[in-house]
């Protein structure tokens, strides 16, 4: 098991030009996420959410510590076949960690900002966590998912000095995308 979960940030939705994006980058939201980054354990939540996920089919698994990154293997040239395979080459984690398959889970986190042009039409919680099961034997791909969840602000976004307003909404959508993630394994 591979967990990779990126710092909280901000996304951008709606339509937008080049130059209407140079106008919003969004700094504004850098430090308020900063603040509540710690107080979501991301990272623990999904943990204990496929430890209990696994635990009930009882497979056994472990999470592999070692740094990882995905960026830097090899990529994986596809034979002729009718499967789908992972675009990298997991083969080698194998021997090295014991194991005949691998679970990769990619998760990005934070506000969602919508915009029309250089107008902002509303803000939202966000979480997109991608997921992989890749056999080792051929680096062939068992399951692949994608599960984008959000959540609106209740009230406004920077109400009181902790951004409480915020972390709910995104403590909302991370909540909701346990749900779907428990159903797509």
């Amino acid at each position: 098991m591979i967990l990779e979960v990126d710092s909280i940030g901000m996304a951008k939705a709606g339509s937008q030009g080049l130059l209407d994006m140079a106008f919003t980058p969004g700094n504004r939201f850098r430090d308020p996420l900063k603040n509540i980054e710690p107080k979501l354990n991301v990272n623990e939540t999904i943990k204990a959410e496929i430890t209990s996920i696994l635990n009930a089919k009882n497979k056994q698994f472990h999470f592999i510590t070692e740094k990882i990154d995905i960026r830097n293997l090899t990529k994986f040239d596809k034979p002729n076949s009718d499967k789908k395979y992972s675009k990298k080459d997991f083969r080698n984690l194998k021997t090295a960690n014991s194991v005949d398959e691998i679970i990769v889970v990619k998760v990005k986190y934070g506000l969602l900002v919508s915009y029309y042009g250089v107008i902002e039409t509303g803000k939202q919680g966000y979480i997109n966590i991608g997921s992989e099961i890749i056999d080792l034997d051929d680096n062939s791909l068992l399951q692949q998912d994608n599960i984008q969840t959000v959540a609106n602000i209740k009230g406004n976004w920077k109400k009181g000095d902790d951004f409480e307003n915020l972390k709910n909404a995104i403590q909302d959508a991370i909540n909701l995308s346990m749900v779907s993630f428990k159903g797509k394994f």
